[in-house]
């Protein structure tokens, strides 16, 4: 396994390649002292790069795409995390319930949110985006205080 690192203050990427896909990407803060580091090595990660510095600066971004490794999914984690990335838009917030309907799963909701817990691709894979039914900022691996921050910075940048 290799991987990247990609520092678009505050945010640091670790994109974990596996052969020629994308295992899973480390979201996390980085610090005020964290340096700027070296440029990703792959077009992926220069893409990723690129677009983290236009979604941070408050733009609406289209994540680009990724050679993610899903083939070790299940079939509804899979539709799942796919349903999200590509109906659940910069801005909008989504319940569990909601996308356990959005897949053809009412009812399913604690079970979408076992696969938001394990999303192994943040942002990419939009679970920050997923809320509780009465609103409630509910789990996120990096933590609820990141997680505010990345809807806030959406909710800012699509008011603008």
């Amino acid at each position: 396994m290799s991987f990247e690192v990609i520092i678009s203050k505050p945010l640091c990427l670790s994109l974990h390649w596996e052969s020629n896909s994308i295992a899973a990407i480390g979201l996390d803060w980085a610090g005020p002292d964290a340096p700027s580091g070296p440029e990703p090595t792959s077009r992926h990660g220069r893409a990723l790069a690129q677009a983290l510095t236009r979604y941070l600066a408050g733009e609406r971004v289209e994540w680009p795409e990724l050679p993610l490794a899903m083939d070790g999914l299940t079939p509804f984690r899979r539709e799942v995390s796919e349903t999200l990335a590509k109906d659940v838009r910069h801005g909008q917030l989504t319940t569990y319930g909601q996308l356990a309907s959005l897949v053809g799963r009412p009812g399913a909701a604690r079970a979408v949110g076992r696969v938001m817990a394990t999303n192994p691709w943040p942002l990419v894979v939009p679970c920050h985006r997923v809320i509780g039914a009465g609103g409630n900022l509910t789990g996120f691996g990096p933590g609820i205080a990141m997680k505010k921050f990345l809807l806030d910075l959406e909710q800012t940048s699509q008011s603008g």
